[in-house]
């Protein structure tokens, strides 16, 4: 992982959603993030698809438009990006000294991950340290992404008359964010197990952080998008919606119940890896489920997820150490892409 010093100066971070670029102006220092602006540009359908870039043409007009728009100064910028197509593998190996983990992976990567090396940049994130059978070991996760989803997010950046500097997971962002904060919404404190649920358009991506430490990450391929059933139940609590600038309005009843229907798919997913988290060790629990993303600010969604799993679930609302005036749930894996702690490059 790509090791860097404090960042004084203001960066760009944007991430990368099907629907969606969302950027966040700022600075990040050793005691505090301040965010200066936000902003999301809206992407037409059919141009980004599970982090490939289809119409490089199309989609650079686009970005361009947003940040003239927006009056961002091209200067340094770090990326943030997800994909099914991005391997997450959790391994152990005998516990070396950190300068010696690269070497061991380099030698037996192809015995980690089934995929060919030369096609995917492989990094690794420090999990854990357990003891087996009186031999001290080192857990892992490895993050592959294709180098065919990296290569042109480097060159759009850099078209863009931007100096990109790394490409981030969007779970390793969110990770390094409530790590880097004492407590969440005022309430809670980040040394409990938290799983963090990111809900966007295309996909969901669950998080699940020790103690500030991830231990599990995992993509849930599934849409959220209001679907019309003409035999959808009709109830009041289904009946707003989001919009950009956080305000709900009356939408269509059988959209909304279409969307929770859809919803329920997901549910399933996590509730599997939940699960299969439990079975790992009988003392893992999860303490509590955190909600960002833009479709965290559907009402009532916390209680409908928190019932669902019977554990507290709230949506990421403050930071203790992030001076931020917009939605902190939406924007926050391009906020934790401001950390320069470790980043996929």
């Amino acid at each position: 992982m790509t090791l860097g010093l404090f960042n004084k100066k203001t960066t760009i971070s944007m991430e990368f959603c099907s629907d969606r670029v969302k950027v966040v102006v700022g600075r990040y220092q050793k005691k505090n993030i301040t965010i200066d602006k936000c902003f999301s540009i809206p992407i037409p359908e059919d141009l980004y698809e599970d982090g490939i870039i289809k119409d490089t043409n199309k989609y650079l007009y686009e970005l361009e438009r947003g940040l003239s728009e927006n009056k961002v100064t091209r200067g340094d910028v770090y990326g943030v990006i997800n994909s099914s197509n991005i391997i997450i593998r959790e391994i152990s190996i005998p516990k070396v000294g950190a300068n010696q983990i690269g070497a061991i992976l380099n030698y037996q990567l192809d015995e980690y991950l089934p995929v060919d090396p030369q096609a995917y940049v492989v990094q690794y994130l420090p999990l854990d340290t357990v003891e087996e059978n009186g031999v001290e070991k080192q857990n892992l996760m490895l993050i592959g992404v294709p180098k065919s989803i990296i290569e042109p997010h480097f060159n759009l950046l850099q078209n863009l008359g931007l100096k990109p500097l790394v490409l981030d997971y969007a779970g390793n962002a969110i990770t390094k964010l409530i790590r880097f904060n004492d407590s969440i919404n005022g309430v809670y404190d980040k040394n409990i197990t938290i799983a963090c649920v990111d809900l966007e358009h295309e996909s969901t991506t669950l998080n699940i952080i020790e103690k500030g430490m991830m231990s599990i990450s995992r993509v849930v391929k599934e849409e959220i998008r209001p679907i019309i059933y003409e035999d959808a139940a009709l109830t009041s609590d289904e009946a707003s919606w989001p919009v950009e600038g956080n305000e709900p309005f009356e939408q269509d009843n059988s959209a909304v119940s279409g969307l929770k229907r859809n919803l329920g798919v997901i549910l399933d997913g996590i509730d599997i890896v939940f699960r299969y988290y439990s079975s790992r060790e009988t003392e893992n629990d999860i303490d509590l489920i955190l909600l960002h993303g833009y479709y965290s600010n559907i009402d009532g969604i916390e209680n409908l997820i928190g019932n669902f799993f019977e554990i507290p679930c709230v949506k990421l609302n403050v930071l203790d150490k992030v001076k931020f005036y917009g939605d902190l749930a939406d924007y926050a894996n391009a906020i934790g892409g401001l950390i320069r702690v470790s980043g996929v490059k």
